[in-house]
């Protein structure tokens, strides 16, 4: 091939954002990915007639990031009710708390519910309300701790802790023990107020096909393992190939290999996925309390019926960690439970287990990390936030990066 403007490495949402951006700005651009299709850990497959995705993955249309792609009018993002429903895996005794925009009966009962404080209920909605008004500017200048330590000094009491923002969080950080940023748990939090969580009839994958298909003259090379590279070209399996900047747009561990970036801390996630038959009440998501590390329960077929077979419910379970321990039996039993099934109506399909799901983020969370590793251009959701937004963010700041040194 002739010299390229700019050649990026991974065709992950940050790849294909940092390629939006240089596209748009009349730069040529060549995308190199490993894989034999695009889109990073976004990714979708049929099974059996259900489409799974590559761990328990919804997106919020909320993040400005996301907006800014532009994408949203070529997807279809169906979204699930701002309710969630805590079980208690011993008792199944059940607690709702909602959005009042979305049930305000619900809402209503919880105030009056013996499972929860007012006093701590209060005191969370507040501090979420905070996080989703005020800029983000705001929430980057704060002093930053652990969530579980931000919380205590906000005067949560440990038990609501445990039995509400626990459940909750867990899930979304893969984080048991809520080390994690109080200032990324904002962000997340702010998040969720603004925008309802969704999925697409097809699966994840269709965002990061919906951002390819915006691209324009740029190239996609799929398939191609890169073994070298440096400032101005990139060595793969097939070929050479040479651009006034490279932009490394892998996760964090395919960078360390490649340019020697520093190392980080993964967090795994487990999903068992199952079908049953067709259920009602199935978009609202279900929190597990006292599960072990089984974590959440959700129909993804409540609001995307193209994810699985006609008359079936598609149910993903999702667990923190690389969960090995739980097993087959013990998930269609915990399904079963949830959603009043005889264990006999509930079908496993398969196992989706993720080693890198996100990178863990303690305190102090720094939203300002370099784009550049020597002379190589970084991008991807660890140099931010281990998130849609995050990734899509690094990689428009390294194509900004690029553009500043005059490609």
């Amino acid at each position: 091939m002739e010299p390229v403007d700019v050649i990026v490495v991974g065709a992950g949402l940050a790849g294909l954002r940092a390629a939006q951006v240089l596209n748009a700005s009349g730069r040529s651009v060549l995308v190199l990915e490993r894989a034999a299709v695009l889109g990073g850990r976004l990714a979708s497959a049929t099974v059996d007639g259900y489409v799974l995705d590559e761990g328990f993955q919804l997106v919020n249309p909320a993040y400005p990031e996301l907006v800014a792609t532009g994408v949203g009018p070529d997807t279809d993002l169906r979204r699930f009710p701002a309710v969630l429903r805590y079980v208690d895996a011993d008792t199944a005794r059940t607690l709702t708390l909602a959005d009042p925009r979305a049930s305000w009966r619900d809402a209503l009962a919880a105030l009056g519910s013996r499972e929860v404080a007012r006093l701590d209920l209060a005191r969370f909605a507040g501090l979420s309300l905070r996080a989703a008004i005020q800029p983000v500017s705001a929430i980057r200048r704060r002093r930053d701790e652990s969530t579980r330590a931000a919380l205590a000094r906000y005067g949560v009491s440990a038990t609501f802790v445990e039995d509400v923002v626990r459940p909750f969080l867990r899930g979304a950080l893969l984080d048991d023990d809520l080390e994690t940023s109080w200032r990324y748990t904002q962000l997340l939090v702010r998040s969720f107020v603004r925008g309802r969580p969704g999925t697409y009839p097809t699966g994840v994958a269709a965002l990061p096909a919906a951002l390819a298909a915006r691209l324009g003259d740029t190239t996609i090379q799929l398939g191609e393992t890169v073994t070298k590279l440096d400032a101005t070209s990139v060595t793969t399996t097939a070929q050479t190939y040479r651009a006034r900047y490279v932009i490394v747009a892998t996760d964090a561990g395919s960078a360390r290999e490649l340019v020697g970036v520093a190392p980080v801390r993964w967090r795994a996630q487990t999903t068992w996925w199952l079908a049953t038959p067709r259920l009602k009440d199935g978009a609202v998501l279900r929190l597990l309390r006292g599960a072990g590390r089984i974590a959440s329960a959700l129909d993804v077929s409540a609001v995307a019926p193209e994810r699985a077979r006609p008359g079936r419910s598609l149910v993903a379970v999702a667990a923190t960690g690389d969960d090995e321990d739980t097993s087959e039996i013990a998930v269609r039993e915990t399904v079963a439970r949830l959603y009043g099934l005889a264990v006999s109506d509930v079908e496993f399909i398969a196992t989706s287990r993720v080693p890198r799901a996100l990178v863990a983020t303690p305190a102090p969370l720094s939203l300002s990390r370099p784009s550049r590793w020597g002379d190589v251009v970084l991008a991807g959701d660890y140099l931010q936030t281990p998130s849609i937004q995050g990734a899509l963010v690094s990689g428009r700041r390294a194509a900004e990066t690029v553009l500043r040194s005059g490609a």
